[in-house]
């Protein structure tokens, strides 16, 4: 029997367009009517998860910024996986060093950016192009004018200030717009210990603590309320994703949209994004 869900937002919750299906919505509520606990796994913020969670009057668990924090319904952040502050200016200043990507810098106090607003602003329409295919240029401006990451986005002056600062470090973040680059950056970063770098896209990369991950904080989670590993079900479609598919590989839901890597290891493959996948792999978790 099912008893926790944990999905993937970005491409697995939501479709092409940043919406959660009827579909999706409806089949959430109806397995929290059964008491299975479900969670969203995301790399993005809180508060920018929230927005959607309003939106759509759904009431659940996230697991933030790739593991590295943790909210209950109620939205308490109830646990947290931070980077060292000494780690974090190695990280900070391999990035910078390639001056070829601007640097968000997730945090428990928002999101800061050591870049202009111009560069930034570049680096969301690399982002934008991912999320937002079927955009043109003109809707992708329009939509980053209105963007609430870009306009709450905190702006750095000195570094070395803001790392002496209390603000607990959660998670790098940087886009690019050539995939052969980043991932020869992102091998070039896996070099340095104690991190674990991810990407949710071939031209992107994100770096946390080594004990933050999706699929680290889920065990966590699930041991401390009593729920075995075959009782958990995992949905997602990208690379960092993959933990909690490692950890929780019995019931995993690949996306139909999913990278080859997912694929391969899902126990099976649901619907894509665009064909409520997620509402299609919780009626599955109901059967079990």
């Amino acid at each position: 029997m099912i008893k926790f869900i944990a999905a993937d937002m970005d491409g697995t919750l939501i479709n092409s367009r940043h919406e959660i299906s009827a579909e999706n919505c409806h089949m959430i509520k109806k397995a929290q009517q059964q008491n299975i606990r479900f969670a969203i796994a995301t790399g993005r913020l809180y508060d920018d998860v929230k927005l959607l969670l309003d939106k759509y009057g759904l009431k659940c668990e996230c697991i933030t910024m790739n593991g590295a924090e943790y909210f209950n319904t109620t939205g308490d952040c109830i646990a947290g996986i931070y980077i060292e502050k000494e780690k974090a200016h190695k990280i900070f200043s391999m990035m910078q060093q390639t001056k070829k990507f601007a640097i968000e810098i997730y945090t428990n106090k928002g999101c800061y950016t050591s870049s202009t607003k111009f560069q930034l602003f570049c680096s969301m329409i690399k982002r934008a192009r991912i999320y937002h295919a079927n955009f043109s240029m003109l809707q992708i401006f329009l939509y980053l004018l209105r963007n609430p990451h870009f306009r709450r986005m905190h702006y750095i002056k000195d570094i070395d200030v803001f790392l002496a600062s209390d603000i607990k470090i959660a998670k790098f973040i940087s886009f690019g717009d050539n995939a052969a680059e980043m991932s020869a950056f992102r091998k070039q970063m896996e070099k340095v210990d104690g991190i674990a770098v991810s990407a949710s896209f071939a031209t992107n990369i994100e770096i946390n603590d080594t004990a933050a991950t999706k699929g680290a904080i889920l065990k966590s989670i699930a041991k401390e309320a009593g729920i075995k590993r075959d009782e958990v079900m995992v949905i997602g479609d990208g690379l960092n994703d993959i933990t909690m598919f490692e950890e929780f590989p019995d019931h995993s839901a690949g996306m139909g949209n999913a990278v080859p890597e997912i694929k391969r290891i899902a126990s099976f493959v649901t619907n894509d994004n665009n064909h409520s996948g997620v509402g299609t792999a919780i009626k599955k978790a109901l059967t079990i």
